[in-house]
């Protein structure tokens, strides 16, 4: 065994941390940022580990490091795979991963990209899970925080316990600006009166309680996102991930611009996104004669319409605003 320092943070890269409570789809959202399904997703509590992941561009494939609570370094992998990220995860002796690999994004993602994805803190099992996901708060040179809420369970003890915890212990980081993602929004059923925008400015209202003012929040569906990722790489979907693709494809022309109107982001952010869309919508009308290149615009359309597109466009807005004068 080796020992090991936290990897150095250049002035080049730019570090965002996601936190959530259990179940809320977070490691799902961080493999929509990815593009490929390398982190391990059920609902049940499956992130067990500080995972820092690093977009490299060019990179073949990710390579992944794994230490121990004394810092040791106890496996490397080249070409991993998601099983193997699984098991460190579930490995009583890790406590830190390290993943370095090209993010699959259209366009690519903000230069430098590092995520850091934290256990949910609210696990009664595990105590270490708050331990890791508090140290991170206090040791991750972050810029962005991004907070995944789950909209079908939106203001529930656990959530406001962690939201005031956290709102507590950044302030004394400075002025680290917050971007909440309200995830699953397609659990909503219009026809029960679970409309999007009301669920957005109760989420608002919500979190401006907590005192979060004027929060950004934006509707996502990550899940969806990284099924159209998946599928545009060509890898293999399950069929119960087929059939929430193909319907999220039949409902696109019909909501293709609703999470996008409902997001309570900068005007700078939904004025990049609404012209990427634009540019795909272009290009779907001339390449019409030919059915992949068809597809494939219709899978990105869905990709940017699915508010994955605004969230990684709020993280570049970000980095240009951190950018030195």
């Amino acid at each position: 065994m080796e020992s090991a320092r936290q990897p150095s943070t250049s002035r080049d890269t730019f570090d965002v941390l996601i936190m959530a409570t259990m179940s809320a789809g977070k490691s799902s959202l961080v493999n929509a940022l990815i593009g490929q399904e390398l982190l391990h997703i059920a609902n049940e509590a499956t992130t067990a580990c500080h995972t820092r992941i690093e977009h490299r561009r060019g990179a073949k494939y990710f390579t992944g490091t794994c230490y121990s609570h004394s810092n040791l370094l106890l496996d490397r992998q080249r070409n991993i795979s998601a099983e193997r990220v699984r098991d460190w995860n579930a490995h009583r002796q890790v406590r830190r991963i390290t993943l370095t690999g090209r993010f699959r994004s259209h366009p690519g993602p903000t230069s430098g990209l590092v995520l850091h994805d934290t256990p949910g803190p609210n696990n009664s099992q595990n105590d270490r899970h708050a331990q890791l996901a508090f140290e991170a708060i206090q040791n991750v040179p972050f810029k962005t925080l991004l907070y995944v809420l789950n909209a079908s369970q939106l203001g529930t003890h656990d959530d406001r316990n962690l939201l005031e915890r956290l709102r507590n212990k950044s302030a004394t980081r400075g002025n680290n600006p917050f971007g909440f993602v309200l995830n699953k929004v397609d659990l909503l059923d219009p026809e029960k009166g679970e409309d999007l925008a009301e669920y957005v400015a109760k989420t608002q209202s919500y979190l401006a309680s907590i005192g979060f003012d004027n929060p950004v929040v934006i509707p996502s569906m990550a899940s969806t996102a990284l099924y159209a990722k998946k599928a545009l790489a060509h890898e293999p979907l399950s069929r119960a991930q087929r059939m929430k693709l193909q319907q999220a494809l039949d409902d696109l022309p019909i909501s293709k611009d609703a999470l996008l109107e409902s997001a309570k982001v900068p005007l700078q952010v939904k004025k990049r996104v609404f012209q990427c869309l634009k540019r795909l919508e272009k290009a779907h009308e001339t390449g019409r004669a030919n059915h992949q290149l068809t597809k494939e615009n219709e899978l990105r359309q869905l990709v940017l319409c699915s508010g994955l597109g605004t969230i990684e466009a709020f993280i570049k807005h970000q980095r240009k605003l951190s950018a030195p004068a």
